[in-house]
């Protein structure tokens, strides 16, 4: 028989993920030459959002005499079956709840780029159950039903054998990597720089202050109350850079590691208050006398 393909076009995804792409792209356009934070944060948007958009824009299945596959996007993440595994072949209607992309169900998994009508694969050497969305899901069961039934599945060593791919979450690896590499990035210790005019805090978020424009500089054992984040970066773990709002509902800027006192807390008129440290205590210190020499 010669290799059947059906393939459906991802509606969903590509109406809900290329706007977003667009926009993030327009973004860094009009950002262009800025090396700012804001400039990494819409390039990672932008990627994470082109990756999810090759892998997700078409979903393909492919059937001949001895297998079943399917491919979603450019074909980085897919699976092949034994035909001689597959016990059934069946037209299913998702819930609208399970929603596109990669779904992990109660006894299996689905694949899914648009839609609500899928296939529900069956199999002898496992309970687990897969789904494949599909626009022909009546058809390609017929198909798949109708070869199925040459095999003696009781005396078949392909019964209690899977097809060996190479894995299928590529996609989610990358999206992984990349939220992990924003936290390390981030996380990062704040590099300070003082000279005569300016004092600049390279970080996340970081910022650069006129030496006139400091009213105060102080070191202290403990931070204020902290009550949500502004616009900035919190990894969760205490590390915060750019601004929060204080539980007295004062807005400042934070670039801090916990657990490091002492903290360097720096007014200045048009940053208001700035609270900063490093992970060595006599950085933070030898930060403090160099800008109370300056003043």
């Amino acid at each position: 028989m010669e290799t059947k393909k059906y393939t459906q076009f991802g509606t969903f995804t590509v109406a809900v993920l290329a706007p977003i792409l667009l926009f993030f792209v327009f973004r860094l356009i009009k950002l262009s030459g800025n090396q700012g934070p804001q400039t990494i944060v819409f390039l990672i948007v932008a990627s994470t959002m082109l990756i999810a958009l090759l892998n997700f824009y078409k979903l393909t299945i492919f059937i001949d005499n001895n297998y079943f596959s399917f491919k979603l996007g450019i074909g980085l993440i897919g699976k092949s079956y034994k035909l001689s595994d597959i016990k059934s072949c069946t037209p299913v209607r998702n819930s609208a709840f399970l929603g596109i992309g990669i779904r992990m169900l109660g006894n299996g998994w689905l694949y899914n780029v648009t839609g609500l009508k899928a296939i529900e694969l069956q199999f002898y050497s496992k309970d687990s159950i897969v789904r494949i969305g599909t626009n022909r899901p009546e058809e390609i069961s017929e198909v798949v039903n109708g070869l199925i039934t040459k095999y003696e599945h009781y005396e078949s060593p392909d019964a209690i054998q899977r097809k060996r791919v190479k894995p299928h979450y590529v996609f989610l690896l990358v999206v992984a990597a990349i939220v992990i590499g924003m936290i390390m990035w981030g996380s990062r210790e704040i590099e300070v720089k003082v000279d005569n005019q300016n004092l600049t805090i390279n970080s996340v978020y970081g910022i650069t202050i006129p030496l006139s424009d400091i009213i105060q500089v102080d070191t202290i054992t403990s931070l204020p109350g902290i009550s949500e984040k502004i616009n900035g970066f919190d990894d969760f773990g205490g590390t915060r850079r750019g601004s929060f709002r204080l539980v007295d509902n004062n807005s400042v800027k934070l670039f801090i590691k916990p657990g490091h006192p002492p903290f360097l807390l720096i007014k200045s008129k048009d940053n208001g208050r700035i609270y900063l440290n490093f992970k060595d205590k006599q950085k933070t210190r030898n930060l403090y006398m160099e800008l109370k020499e300056k003043k």
